[in-house]
């Protein structure tokens, strides 16, 4: 069962009271259409964390372009909560040693770490960052880092080994 704040997946407690995800989401998006233009909502946020979570091992493909979507489009407004899951959700999959990240995830990822470069303004290239560390630091599994090598352009792999 996934648990707010916690990475690893929590035994279900007797007394448990479960929410089913179609409510939750509509209650997110809900939330999100009213609220201010550069607040991301608690339910919202709370969405994002699930998603983060869940779809590292199980992947659903629709799930995972409405999460990606709603993050870039939050994130045009100023908002980080979004891109800051969206980031962990694809830095746990490079770094994940049971399966190969997917060409689809890989190749998004890499998209980001571009736009992260190209709208940073000095800020924290976070993408950018995660990325830098899986890099450097062996955690990849082979097959994962062949696949991000052959979507890297030299700029930015001298930028990773830097």
């Amino acid at each position: 069962m996934w648990v707010k704040g916690q990475r690893q997946q929590a035994p279900i407690p007797k007394d448990n009271e479960d929410e089913l995800y179609t409510s939750v989401r509509a209650r997110a998006l809900k939330t999100r259409e009213t609220a201010a233009s550069t607040e991301t909502p608690s339910d919202m946020k709370m969405l994002y964390e699930f998603w983060s979570h869940f779809l590292c091992r199980n992947f659903n493909p629709t799930m995972y372009s409405e999460f990606r979507d709603y993050a870039i489009e939050d994130f045009k407004q100023s908002m980080t909560v979004g891109m800051e899951a969206l980031v962990d959700y694809y830095n746990e999959t490079l770094k994940s040693k049971n399966k190969v990240i997917p060409d689809i995830l890989a190749r998004h990822y890499i998209e980001l770490v571009k736009f992260e470069k190209q709208t940073a303004n000095g800020d924290v290239r976070l993408a950018f960052a995660k990325l830098r560390a899986a890099w450097r630091d062996g955690a990849l599994d082979m097959k994962s880092r062949k696949k991000i090598d052959n979507l890297v352009d030299p700029e930015l792999r001298e930028e990773l080994e830097r």
